[in-house]
């Protein structure tokens, strides 16, 4: 009998081990500290769920992707810092309210303030109001880091966790495991975005 075709699972669980998943990783989370509304955990929690002992590297290439794409919007600040507020103010789930609590933050926390366990402003926010306050590129990076270890490496734990312990249940019902995790994240962009 000839071996049956990988599901769904098993092809993103491969895919996890290859270079391209590090370089994806990295440049979603390059792009989304500078612009793009959608967070890397979207693919990286997939693929930690289809590949749990993958997880850690490509958490590393997402922390390397949002050191780099932090430190592109410190230049675009740099050159057009009005122009980069607007640009954060028209992207989707981001007001003024959250530019507040950011700053706030940063504020009164220096920073500390980076640090973000569970829903918030996007790291870009963060990083615009850490330079609009005369944050140093030093303190940027290290918050940087700081904001995507306590806001995403939770997330990626149990994402992890239930990739190991639902192993061959997750692979039986690719299909199933797929519309579950599209439907969790089309819930929490309608929620964020609304």
């Amino acid at each position: 009998m000839a071996p049956s075709a990988p599901n769904a699972i098993e092809r993103i669980e491969r895919f996890a081990a290859r270079p391209a998943a590090l370089a994806t990783m990295a440049i979603w989370g390059a792009a989304e500290a500078v612009a793009l509304p959608v967070v890397p955990d979207v693919g990286l929690c997939l693929l930690a769920l289809a590949a749990p002992r993958q997880a850690a590297r490509l958490f590393a290439a997402v922390l390397v992707g949002a050191v780099a794409g932090t430190l592109i919007l410190a230049f675009l600040t740099a050159l057009a810092p009005g122009a980069v507020r607007a640009m954060l103010l028209a992207l989707p789930g981001i007001d003024a309210s959250l530019i507040v609590e950011a700053n706030s933050q940063l504020q009164r926390d220096g920073v500390l303030g980076f640090v973000q366990l569970g829903v918030g402003p996007p790291l870009k926010v963060y990083s615009n109001e850490w330079l609009a306050l005369g944050g140093d590129v030093p303190g940027l990076v290290s918050g940087s880091i700081l904001n995507r270890l306590t806001r995403i490496g939770p997330v990626l734990v149990v994402a992890s966790g239930a990739g190991l312990v639902l192993a061959s249940g997750i692979r039986r019902r690719s299909g199933a495991t797929l519309a579950a995790y599209a439907a969790f994240w089309i819930a929490v962009y309608v929620i964020l975005w609304t």
